[in-house]
């Protein structure tokens, strides 16, 4: 576990490094290839407000989202409405894993808005340090990526 920590920061910081030089921010994250688990990177921007290191979460069922980031952050979802039945995500370490279920799309909480929208949005905010940033996450079929 420790390892696998300290390769996901390597690659968060040097993907960091990067973009901060060049102010890029890839549109979507996504699964990383041959994987299930869509890395984004979570971090303090030069007033504290915490930001991802992209615009738009979009995983598939069965996926799950690895949030990286400070020692100490949270992920809430809003509303009530969660992936993973669970409101507010404490990290450990620094990391935070939210797991999509595989049955998502036939939850009796999702069957409405899937149907009518063919995804499901789930609003949350990163709180670091008492400060707020609030991205969606968006779980779309697997056949529409």
């Amino acid at each position: 576990m420790r390892l696998l920590r300290i390769l996901i920061g390597g690659i968060f910081l040097l993907g960091l490094s990067g973009c901060a030089v060049k102010e890029c921010k890839p549109e979507i994250g996504k699964a990383l290839p041959g994987t299930n688990t869509a890395v984004v990177g979570v971090f303090l921007d030069k007033t504290g407000v915490p930001k991802e290191t992209v615009k738009e979460v979009v995983v598939h069922p069965g996926q799950n989202v690895l949030y990286a980031g400070p020692d100490e952050f949270k992920i809430v979802f809003k509303n009530r409405k969660t992936p993973n039945r669970v409101v507010s995500n404490s990290s450990k370490g620094g990391v935070v894993l939210i797991k999509i279920p595989v049955d998502i799309f036939e939850r009796k909480e999702f069957v409405d808005e899937y149907q009518k929208n063919k995804s499901l949005i789930f609003d949350y905010s990163i709180w670091v340090n008492g400060k707020e940033y609030d991205p969606p996450i968006r779980v779309i079929p697997t056949d529409a990526s």
